[in-house]
């Protein structure tokens, strides 16, 4: 399965994303990675996030994938119980996963969010 995960941070920006992509290298393969977009904060006033799009190839499912991802967060100090629209270390997520040429899942955040598609553009 080729999974494209989103990644962006705009709490010590570089270092978090550099780790999330040695982090997610350990679980993917065949890893490609796009360009990185600055963008401005949406939601809440805040510094600019670091944002790009990862893809690799693995045979874990959706969940088993979802839940290292959400793991690689906490080890950044990623804080669960802030606002949704807030600074945050790291957030990954994945926004498409395709097996044998089919889209298995699509995040509507594809169409919602530049930050995401431009990047995705750019690997896919």
């Amino acid at each position: 399965m080729r999974y494209f995960l989103s990644l962006g941070s705009n709490i010590e920006a570089k270092k978090n994303i550099a780790f999330a992509i040695s982090e997610l290298e350990k679980f993917l393969s065949d890893v490609s990675i796009s360009s990185t977009h600055k963008t401005k904060a949406e939601g809440f006033e805040g510094d600019d996030f670091l944002n790009l799009v990862l893809a690799g190839e693995s045979d874990l499912d959706f969940k088993s994938l979802n839940k290292i991802l959400k793991n690689i967060e906490d080890m950044s100090g990623r804080k669960r119980d802030v606002p949704k629209f807030s600074a945050r270390t790291l957030d990954i997520d994945i926004v498409l996963q395709i097996e044998n040429d089919e889209i298995i899942y699509e995040s509507d955040e594809i169409a919602k969010y530049s930050f995401v598609s431009d990047p995705l553009k750019e690997i896919i």
